[in-house]
């Protein structure tokens, strides 16, 4: 299933959501000077400078609805982005198994807090598009196992790390939820399609947003809070008490310069590969080595999952680390000579073609 055809999808699922006859719920941008962390969230994204993720921060389910008794909830998640120069979109469920295994009990209700749902990536430019629904789910007329499996399919794998893998899952994502909405017994309770789109003009920055089950006229939105990453209620943030009078969902756009899993990455066993060469001096040549090297380089910097800071930093850590172990290498080799010298070596044997192509793209390489 292409790309095009999974985003036609889910526009026609969401407009057979948009039919479902709900109240209007409250959608709020948290202003930064509501959020105790709104100093330092970050500013602006820049186009292959920053990293995004998205993240369902909390999730507040009144007992009024009979959450676990008679309902189960879901939260359908679909975030629309560039990625590896194409427009992807990206299918997430939040379901009862995930609510329950990590949720807490609250004298009014369950609160579930903190799980992402999409990233990390590399924000690319161009527009962010997020579309995030909270259901109810009635136990005695769904399928059990349908749902069971719909959100299993998405802990199969982690798109933050295998995100091209994960993509082509986005069909059967869709056709369990669009099952799911034919059976009769899956309703939306409050959703919306917020798209961050910097060519029409909108900032495209990090942020917090709730979606509150409650019409905005019954709610002074300027007394809605963020702190330790929970929303609260009051007429100032240290009178604010956690807010309980609706159900909602609290997400957030957060940015980041680095990402921290490169260990997870796909490109990172052939690092570990180039490592290990040099590990066996005597079985590879300094010019094999620094060919490895340039084939890491090439794999980092073409990398989707990278920027290009970062990648270019991690190749000159990677460079180093392996030049250190490769010394040492020869090092323990010369044990025992007469003559116990790991300084530079003789490069008179390393391939012209390689030194060209390594002065070009200015990588010391030396061994």
């Amino acid at each position: 299933m292409t790309i095009n055809l999974v985003i036609e999808r889910f526009q026609t699922i969401w407009n057979q959501i948009q039919k479902t006859p709900t109240k209007i719920p409250t959608r709020v941008s948290i202003p930064r000077s509501h959020v105790d962390s709104g100093t330092a969230m970050g500013g602006t994204f820049q186009n292959n400078a920053h990293y995004f993720q998205v993240r369902i921060n909390e999730m507040y389910l009144a007992n009024s609805r009979e959450w676990f008794s008679k309902y189960d909830p879901l939260i359908f998640v679909v975030s629309e982005f560039t990625y590896d120069k194409k427009f992807e979109a990206v299918p997430f469920i939040v379901g009862p198994t995930l609510i329950e295994k990590y949720g807490q009990k609250a004298p009014t209700g369950m609160v579930f807090s903190n799980t992402r749902v999409a990233g990390v990536h590399p924000y690319r430019g161009g527009r962010l598009t997020l579309s995030i629904i909270l259901c109810r789910v009635q136990k005695e007329n769904y399928a059990k196992g349908l749902l069971r499996l719909v959100e299993n399919t998405t802990k199969i794998i982690d798109f933050s790390t295998a995100l091209s893998t994960y993509i082509k899952l986005g069909g059967i994502l869709l056709d369990g939820i669009e099952t799911l909405f034919g059976l009769g017994g899956t309703e939306s309770l409050i959703g919306i399609r917020r798209e961050l789109d910097p060519d029409a003009g909108d900032i495209m920055e990090p942020g917090f947003f709730v979606l509150i089950d409650k019409p905005e006229t019954q709610l002074d939105t300027n007394q809605l809070w963020v702190r330790d990453n929970q929303l609260v209620y009051g007429s100032s943030p240290s009178e604010a008490k956690p807010f309980r009078e609706a159900d909602y969902v609290l997400y957030s756009i957060v940015q980041t310069s680095e990402r921290q899993d490169e260990t997870t990455l796909p490109f990172y066993p052939l690092y570990e590969r180039v490592k290990e060469s040099a590990f066996n001096p005597s079985k590879n040549s300094p010019p094999q080595i620094k060919a490895n090297l340039l084939n890491l380089y090439q794999t980092l910097f073409l990398s989707p999952d990278l920027t290009p800071i970062q990648a270019r930093k991690l190749f000159n850590s990677y460079v180093a680390e392996i030049k250190e172990i490769y010394k040492e290498a020869i090092g323990i080799g010369s044990l025992g000579t007469d003559e116990f010298d790991i300084g530079e070596l003789d490069e008179s044997d390393v391939s012209s073609n390689l030194d060209k192509v390594a002065k070009i793209l200015e990588l010391d390489l030396t061994l």
